[in-house]
């Protein structure tokens, strides 16, 4: 049994060493190794050779911009980016210049981590061309809060007056301009497609109250709208509500909330609106 053990190894240390000349690293300082973890208060450009697989930023000082390599040289490579202490400032993370337009599928050209707990880790993909995210959490939200009418052109599309938080990058909205023209109501663009849920709760006089997706019936009551248009509503009597989604969205994507009456009175400070990206 010992002479049989014996042989086995013997066989197989040859198949290891007649094949291991066969193969090829790409970035053999990269990919020889799990690389290391490394702290930033400053902003930092990461180099093919730095053998960096996690860098963890404190923001206390100020916002801080990590630059990605350049993504042809790191084929495998994975890297996390954390923004792990601070206070209101961000980690702002960027492609090689050669790689404009490269993170995530999306194509987007630049990530923010807004929030202390933030992270990504990005993978180079040969088959997708980009710098894939491939775990993550990250913070991208919006909180709007007191009914200040509708739009003017927008006359089912309620707009709100104060802006209680806008955190990330993943969207773009129109609460400032929407408001102060008096044209549009609230309109959230998706900016990364994935998971997002929204909240609308408040005080309001017997409306139907709701949201629409790339909807074209702006001066239509949602419950008149065509039914693939809306994502979902309910009745609000003389009294409070509260209406959630949460669903897959794409980046483009136009989001809205959507009520019954043109310019129905609303409950002022007693109406919240909340976009959040889940992932």
């Amino acid at each position: 049994m010992g002479d049989r053990m014996s042989d086995s190894i013997i066989q197989v240390d040859k198949i290891i060493k007649n094949n291991a000349s066969a193969l090829t690293l790409v970035n053999p300082t990269i990919q020889g190794s799990l690389g290391s973890s490394i702290g930033k208060t400053v902003s930092y450009v990461i180099t093919d050779t730095d053998n960096y697989s996690r860098i963890a930023c404190d923001t206390t000082g100020g916002d801080i911009t990590i630059t990605l390599p350049l993504k042809g040289n790191n084929i495998g490579r994975r890297i996390e980016i954390a923004n792990v202490k601070g206070g209101t400032n961000k980690v702002i993370i960027s492609p090689n210049a050669t790689d404009a337009n490269k993170l995530s599928n999306d194509g987007l050209n630049v990530i923010w981590l807004p929030k202390i707990g933030d992270y990504a880790v990005f993978q180079e993909d040969a088959t997708s061309g980009f710098w894939e995210i491939v775990s993550e959490r990250i913070t991208s939200q919006l909180r709007l809060y007191t009914h200040a009418g509708y739009g003017g052109t927008d006359t089912k599309i309620p707009r709100w007056t104060n802006l209680l938080e806008s955190s990330g990058n993943f969207f773009t909205e129109n609460h400032s301009t929407g408001y102060s023209s008096n044209a549009k109501g609230l309109e959230v663009t998706i900016q990364r497609s994935g998971k997002w849920g929204f909240t609308w709760g408040g005080y309001f006089f017997n409306d139907y109250v709701g949201f629409t997706l790339n909807s074209a019936q702006l001066t239509t009551g949602i419950v008149n709208c065509t039914e693939t248009d809306i994502l979902s509503f309910d009745y609000a009597p003389n009294d409070g509500f509260g209406v959630p989604w949460t669903g897959y969205l794409k980046k483009g994507d136009i989001f809205r909330p959507h009520t019954g009456a043109a310019n129905a009175p609303g409950g002022g400070s007693r109406s919240v609106f909340t976009a959040s990206y889940l992932g």
